[in-house]
C-alpha cells in the first residue's frame, strides 16, 4: 500500500487515470478490442459457446417433439433437404455437426489433460488447442458430406 502526504493526496484526487500514468512513464494497458486472444482461451469460450448451443438446440429438438408428436423434427429435416439444394442442408448438417464435435472433442481433450498432466505444459496447450479447431473443423466438414 502507498502512503500518501496530504499534499500529494489532493493531487493524487485532482488527476485523473491517464494523467498520472503518464507521468510514470509507463504504458497504459490495451483495451480488450484490440487484445489479441491466445488460442487456448478462444478454444475454452467456443468449447462453453458449443455447450450453450447444444443446450438450447436439445430444447429446440424437445419443445418440437412435445408439440408436434412424434417425428417431427426428423420430418422437418427431410423437408429442408427436399425443399432446398445442397448446399443449404449441407450447411444445415454443419450447424448441427460442429458443436457436437467440438464439445466432445473439448472434453476429450480435458480428460487427457486430467489423466496425463505432463501434457499440460504451454507449447503442449497450443498444440492441442489448434488440433482440437481443425480436428473439429474435419470432421464436421465429413458429417456434413453425408
Amino acid at each position: 500500500m502507498t502512503i500518501l502526504s496530504k499534499e500529494s493526496k489532493e493531487t493524487h484526487k485532482k488527476e485523473n487515470y491517464n494523467e498520472r500514468m503518464s507521468k510514470t512513464g509507463r504504458p497504459v494497458s490495451p483495451h480488450v478490442t484490440i487484445y489479441s486472444f491466445p488460442i487456448t482461451a478462444l478454444t475454452s469460450i467456443t468449447n462453453r459457446a458449443t455447450g450453450v448451443a447444444l443446450s438450447v438446440g436439445a430444447l429446440g429438438v424437445a419443445s418440437l417433439e412435445l408439440l408436434n408428436g412424434s417425428g417431427a423434427t426428423m420430418a422437418l429435416m427431410q423437408d429442408i433437404n427436399a425443399s432446398s439444394g445442397a448446399v443449404v442442408t449441407g450447411a444445415a448438417k454443419f450447424t448441427v455437426a460442429f458443436p457436437l464435435v467440438y464439445h466432445y472433442l473439448g472434453g476429450v481433450r480435458h480428460l487427457a489433460w486430467d489423466n496425463f498432466p505432463d501434457m499440460l505444459t504451454n507449447v503442449d496447450v497450443v498444440k492441442a488447442s489448434y488440433a482440437l479447431v481443425g480436428g473439429s473443423v474435419l470432421l464436421s466438414a465429413g458429417l456434413a458430406c453425408v
